[in-house]
């Protein structure tokens, strides 16, 4: 066990964390908001500066590490465990707790079934170990046992209190974890996960409208805040938009899951579907004519339907990166959303 302090902005925190567990699981673990987005050493939210004492750095090649500053000394948390005591330097905010935030923990569990959704895209399901709560919206970090580090998936369906997690993972080029369940049924394979995390969250008390920009497999999340408020009776005074971008009609799915929200939710769930690299002259598929539907991007799509006065709706963003990004500019630059009302993801 080695104790760690952190100084942010002044500020102090100081926690323990156990032998081999990374700096930033130990402090989320112990009520400390350190700053993170994607957990897994892809976005570098987590970075800090080490003051004094030694640790593992980990994962050297991490994407994240390429936002740091000269002069040595950076890590990533999400990364980083501890040798020693150590004291850390955090220049991020940090962003406190809601009241009725959760704490992640460490889970085991088990691939309980999967069943491949497009030629690249799969739902997965985990079977926990004990029963974990989480906030519609947010992650669990997930380590299969021959892959090397964790991957982030949002949970796509909502429990308050779930035994059963179901997720969604998009198959990538070199991309380790997808290939694993890919190319072989991993079926009854034991997985560690850690969670819950993340801020893209839904919460009934804020009685905010609901406008959703999803991409691909991005749509996990947003799933889960429609499940949320569909089972809440919260779209019966909310409104709820969902604007959902893929390539090709060939790279829709959970279409009729969508179908069946809009049906609970009535008429104040909308649907719209586009598509990025389908030729405009073919026709849309007969199981997609219940949805509206475009060419072109995402993001473009959403913001022409943006309400005019969007003071009071919460946008969420979620998919892959880059999409992330151009949708974020023009929210806040071209239609004046407040960035308090942007909650996103873009780990997957």
């Amino acid at each position: 066990m080695n104790r760690i302090d952190i100084a942010a902005r002044g500020r102090r925190f100081h926690f323990d964390a156990p032998a081999g567990e990374k700096v930033l699981f130990a402090g989320l673990r112990a009520g400390i908001p350190l700053p993170h987005e994607c957990a897994t050493g892809t976005c570098g939210s987590c970075r800090g500066r080490l003051k004094s004492g030694q640790i593992d750095a980990g994962w050297l090649q991490a994407p994240g590490r390429k936002r740091f500053k000269p002069g040595g000394g950076e890590l990533l948390m999400c990364q980083a465990v501890a040798q020693s005591p150590c004291r850390l330097a955090v220049a991020s905010d940090m962003q406190p707790f809601r009241k009725d935030d959760l704490r992640p923990a460490h889970y085991r569990g088990t691939v309980a079934g999967c069943a491949k959704l497009t030629a690249d895209v799969m739902r997965f399901d985990v079977t926990l170990s004990a029963p974990a709560r989480f906030h519609a919206g947010q992650f669990f970090v997930l380590r299969a046992p021959t892959v090397n580090g964790y991957r982030a998936y949002s949970m796509v369906n909502y429990c308050a209190s779930a035994e059963r997690l179901e997720f969604i993972i998009k198959r990538k080029p070199h991309g380790a974890f997808s290939n694993w369940l890919f190319d072989a049924d991993q079926t009854g394979a034991s997985i560690e996960l850690f969670g819950p995390l993340g801020r893209a969250t839904f919460h009934q008390d804020e009685s905010c409208d609901l406008f959703m920009i999803a991409g691909g497999s991005g749509i996990a999340g947003l799933l889960s805040i429609l499940e949320h408020a569909c089972s809440a009776g919260y779209l019966r005074d909310h409104k709820a938009a969902l604007f959902f971008g893929v390539r090709t009609w060939d790279d829709v799915f959970f279409v009729d899951r969508l179908a069946s929200m809009r049906q609970r939710a009535g008429r104040h769930l909308t649907v719209h579907i586009t598509v990025s690299e389908q030729n405009p002259a073919q026709p849309r598929p007969e199981n997609l004519s219940a949805f509206s539907t475009s060419h072109g991007l995402v993001h473009q799509a959403a913001l022409k339907a943006l309400p005019a006065d969007a003071a009071d709706t919460m946008v969420y963003v979620a998919g892959p990166p880059p999409m992330v990004d151009a949708s974020l500019g023009a929210l806040i630059a071209e239609a004046r959303v407040a960035p308090r009302m942007i909650r996103y993801d873009k780990f997957t």
